[in-house]
């Protein structure tokens, strides 16, 4: 997991460096930083996994990060059922958020110079939920991989 998240923030930095031209690779990130659209996304998909019962089993999924880290079957099956929940929240939340931008952008037509803001932003919400997805896919691979040993021991 840990090389994962390496891979996917050393690839940011380096589409980040890639798209730096002029205003430098700080210019580049704070133009993909929306806090309210993370916010927006994460507002709308983790209290759904809480409200569901599955918070702790969510959690569950970076303590089985560790290798030493055991638990039963079952706890392994509702973990895999709290992350596959995260991960279809995520990707709604960031369509449904890409849409609400749109949606916003296209009452705004009548100012030109705003367009390329908010259609910025409009990207941003997919943008994030992509990066969130592939946080959440080497976890899901992870416990998958803990089912297929607990039930090859047993």
């Amino acid at each position: 997991m840990i090389m994962e998240v390496v891979s996917i923030v050393v690839g940011l930095i380096f589409m980040a460096v890639g798209c730096a031209q002029d205003g430098g690779f700080m210019s580049v990130i704070a133009k993909v930083i929306d806090i309210p659209t993370l916010l927006l996304i994460l507002v709308l998909s983790v209290p759904v996994l809480f409200k569901n019962g599955l918070g702790k089993d969510f959690l569950r999924a970076f303590k089985l990060l560790k290798k030493d880290y055991t638990c039963r079957l079952s706890e392994l099956r509702r973990t895999l059922d709290a992350v596959e929940l995260m991960q279809k929240q995520v990707i709604y939340a960031g369509l449904f958020t890409g849409i609400f931008s749109c949606l916003y952008l296209l009452s705004v037509l009548s100012e030109p110079e705003q367009l390329g803001p908010y259609l910025a932003i409009t990207l941003l919400s997919g943008f994030y939920a992509v990066v969130i997805e592939m946080l959440l896919l080497p976890l899901q691979i992870e416990v998958k991989r803990r089912i297929i040993d607990y039930i090859e021991e047993e």
